[in-house]
């Protein structure tokens, strides 16, 4: 036998070792059978992956694996694909479903607390102190480690954004597939969207301390951001950045202030803005993104990274943390400091722009604080919102913008390419038939056409509701159209 493998068959043999001493040391919360088994599982799992219904999925593109149970808190005990729970206290049996999520295969809570229920006999809804419970389908003990140690490849992007609630839930995850089919290679989807609530469970310390997780709709983030990776997804955590309406209910220090009264300004509007230029502010959406890249996405994106355009602007009093700066100066100084931190975590950041602020004029730049020119060298991709529905009428000489997808995506593409010192542009596009005669997949293939005639690197489509359907068809159509040209290349060859 080599020495190679003599190692190999002494680690095994001090693994099984290890689990029966801490067996023997947790009294009656595991069988001997039970290790015994998990122990051969993982050698077998170790031998041939692909053969095992636990099998490890690891990317090409990644080349390391972490301790699923590292830092396993002291109420539980795992061996081998064996995990049980020791309850230190009474706990209702939803808070320790909500809790051991992250352990096992399961996506949503309710499905593991149903299967806890069903495979302890559970009747009640709490489990006693000291009672032991079984948890089923626990996760491989060794994961994929999705921290990134180069930057992603930027890549040409067919993109879909999904919310919070949608992204959360198994029926949406089933069926992107049908959506990568037709070319589909980018989801984004809200972390943290205008109502502020973030959606997973967060250890950053300003969302534990206001509690904003807590209506979270993603129960499980690494499990999503694993499914995502293992659909060969480029993923995309987008985050409304000052826009945040449950921080500033939670924070009234945070809000913009005032003038006037010295208390939260423009609290009686649908908009509710944190001030920008208030340095807790803006940590508490970079503590968020490094969590984020930490995680392994492959983007984060900032979106309402403005200043507000709507109420009393003169009635509006700002903190300036940073010394007192133009809003220009204010956006860009934050997003300098979010993208330092990024980069150290080999992520890269993508920033929404106003469509408008494409066509240059000084009176939107100077009121959002977004200069093109400016923002460029903080950032990886800049992504315009370019929605034809959303220009005014008559704006540029079109009386219905709606109406005209190409020249608005393609004209606005260029546009931002002129400011944007070679900075990658990967416009969004309507996906929404709101202020359009005739919303339908032939709107879907104008504008993607317009972003390819401009040179975008891809394209992000929106829609509110994540229906999908018109997109959908244009892609499909699009595939047909492309298949035929590929033939009749193939052809002439």
């Amino acid at each position: 036998m080599s020495i190679r493998n003599r190692y190999i068959l002494f680690l095994l043999l001090s693994t099984l070792v290890l689990q029966i001493y801490i067996v023997l040391k947790a009294d009656d919360i595991m069988y001997m059978s039970d290790t015994v088994r998990g122990f051969f599982l993982q050698v077998r799992s170790a031998v041939a992956p692909a053969e095992d219904r636990f099998r490890i999925v690891r990317p090409a593109s990644y080349r390391k694996y972490k301790a699923t149970y590292a830092g396993l808190p002291s109420e539980y005990r795992h061996a081998g694909y064996f995990l049980f729970y020791r309850a230190p206290r009474d706990i209702r049996l939803n808070a320790l479903a909500d809790e051991a999520l992250r352990y096992t295969h399961y996506f949503k809570r309710y499905q593991l607390e149903r299967a806890i229920r069903e495979h302890n006999g559970i009747n009640g809804a709490i489990v006693r102190r000291g009672d032991v419970v079984y948890i089923p389908h626990s996760l491989p003990v060794l994961l994929p480690d999705f921290k990134r140690t180069l930057k992603p490849a930027l890549i040409h992007s067919r993109g879909l954004y999904y919310t919070g609630g949608a992204v959360g839930s198994e029926k949406i995850l089933r069926t992107i597939d049908r959506y990568v089919e037709r070319g589909i290679n980018t989801i984004v989807f809200d972390v943290k969207d205008i109502t502020g609530i973030v959606n997973y469970r967060s250890h950053t310390p300003g969302v534990i301390d206001y509690n904003t997780h807590r209506k979270r709709t993603i129960d499980d983030i690494d499990k999503l951001i694993r499914v995502l990776r293992e659909k060969n997804l480029y993923i995309i955590a987008r985050i409304a950045v000052f826009r945040d309406h449950l921080l500033y209910e939670r924070v009234p220090e945070f809000a913009i202030r005032s003038k006037k009264t010295g208390g939260r300004w423009n609290e009686d509007s649908a908009e509710l803005w944190c001030d920008p230029t208030n340095v807790s502010v803006q940590d508490y959406n970079i503590a968020l993104a490094i969590e984020l890249a930490e995680k392994g996405v492959d983007e984060i994106q900032f979106d309402y990274i403005r200043f507000p355009t709507a109420g009393n602007l003169r009635d509006a009093a700002y903190t300036y943390s940073f010394g007192k700066m133009t809003n220009e100066a204010a956006i860009t100084h934050f997003l300098a400091r979010a993208h330092a931190e990024l980069s150290k975590r080999n992520t890269l950041l993508s920033i929404d722009i106003f469509g408008v602020v494409a066509w240059g004029k000084e009176v939107d730049i100077r009121l959002t604080g977004q200069r093109i020119e400016m923002l460029a060298p903080y950032c990886d991709v800049i992504s315009p919102m370019l929605y034809p529905s959303h220009f005014n009428d008559n704006f540029d000489g079109y009386a219905s913008p709606g109406d005209n997808p190409y020249y608005f995506i393609n004209r606005g593409v260029l546009k931002v390419k002129a400011f944007a010192k070679g900075k990658p542009i990967r416009p969004w596009l309507q996906a929404f038939k709101w202020r359009t005669s005739a919303y339908n997949e032939n709107y879907i293939l104008e504008q993607i056409k317009a972003a390819n005639d401009a040179g975008a690197l891809g394209y992000l489509f929106w829609n509110a509701s994540n229906n999908y359907e018109y997109a959908y068809d244009g892609l499909a159509k699009l595939a047909s159209v492309e298949k035929k040209n590929d033939i009749a290349q193939g052809a002439h060859r």
